[in-house]
């Protein structure tokens, strides 16, 4: 089977798109992310840590539904978030910030 370039606005595909807009853009879950970005960078950790981190919370915030075509859709997409990629990005921003703070 052929796999296709999923790249969408810059990311990977999609999935990690959508992933990025919701971080970004609801406040509950920005909040929740970067928590999560600051408690990584807090213990040391790295992209790999907090790409787990993430997904772990992804996952525990899907909401419970019945078996269906729909959550077996919806958890399918969960699946192709590339967390690797979200956390890479979110790091470079939180460093980025931490630089500019430091350097004023």
């Amino acid at each position: 089977m052929h796999e296709k370039n999923r790249e969408y606005n810059g990311y990977s595909n999609y999935e990690t798109w959508n992933f990025m807009l919701w971080a970004n853009n609801d406040e509950p879950c920005y909040h929740r992310v970067q928590e999560a970005v600051k408690r990584c960078r807090e213990l040391g950790g790295d992209a790999h840590d907090l790409a787990t981190e993430l997904r772990d919370i992804t996952h525990d915030q899907a909401p419970e539904l019945k078996m269906s075509f729909y959550s077996d859709v919806m958890m399918a997409s969960v699946r192709e978030v590339n967390y690797h990629e979200v956390a890479e990005h979110l790091l470079e921003a939180h460093d980025l910030v931490d630089k500019i703070v430091e350097a004023n």
